[in-house]
């Protein structure tokens, strides 16, 4: 049983340090084109699956789809060139990876959008819209 444990533990803690590698190798130029290629195929036979564990039973339905996804990375890892590797890991520790430039400018947008969607700019104070009540306050000062 401990022996599952950890290497459940060991899965899940190193599953998203390598999909971040993962990442920045798939949009890096200097891997080639085919391998990439397989890489993708590989996760859509594990996203689409044709044969899967019944997930009637709890956690093993998803255990298999982790086994696999890491598989598929280290697979795809490997097949990459070993500079470029050591190159994005470098990056990946320092926070200057494609993946973090891209997270980045998630949020960026992700905020754009919140603050032009914002809610509270639009609420109604007992059937008055809020910038009748903005307005009011003002007055009464």
């Amino acid at each position: 049983m401990g022996r599952r444990v950890r290497w459940a533990r060991t899965l899940l803690f190193e599953l998203p340090r390598q999909l971040r590698l993962a990442y920045c190798l798939f949009r890096d130029d200097r891997v080639p084109v085919y391998v990439k290629g397989a890489f993708a195929a590989a996760l859509g036979v594990i996203a689409l699956p044709m044969v899967s564990l019944p997930k009637q039973i709890p956690f093993v339905g998803e255990l298999d789809t982790l086994a696999l996804t890491l598989l598929a990375v280290r697979l795809f890892t490997a097949a990459c060139p070993r500079y470029v590797v050591i190159e994005q890991e470098r990056l990946i520790m320092e926070r200057h990876s494609r993946f973090d430039e891209d997270v980045r400018r998630g949020e960026h947008v992700a905020l754009m959008i919140y603050r032009r969607l914002r809610p509270e700019d639009r609420h109604d104070y007992d059937g008055v819209p809020a910038a009748a009540v903005s307005t009011q306050t003002a007055a009464g000062a």
